[in-house]
């Protein structure tokens, strides 16, 4: 269900160096709404960003889920809480 309702967009640099982007989208509100962004040297380290962005600003439980799926999927690992996540 949850891969209806969203959806990734990424941003991958053509030069070495540069930091990749996803967006998290929400397809259920209006088009086209980001919910968070996150960066990182490559796409699972971006990912984990997005995921750590998510809980940080208190969104959704399914869209934490979503990240987290993804970051399973692309990286093998479960992302893991740290303290600074929270705060």
């Amino acid at each position: 269900m949850n891969d209806e309702r969203f959806g990734l967009e990424w941003l991958v640099p053509g030069q070495p160096d540069r930091l990749t982007h996803v967006m998290l989208l929400d397809r259920e509100r209006p088009a086209p709404f980001v919910v968070a962004v996150g960066n990182g040297a490559d796409r699972p380290h971006a990912l984990l960003s997005l995921w750590r962005t998510l809980i940080k600003d208190g969104e959704s439980a399914e869209a934490i889920e979503y990240v987290a799926d993804e970051c399973t999927r692309r990286a093998g690992t479960v992302p893991q809480h740290r303290d600074e996540d929270t705060n």
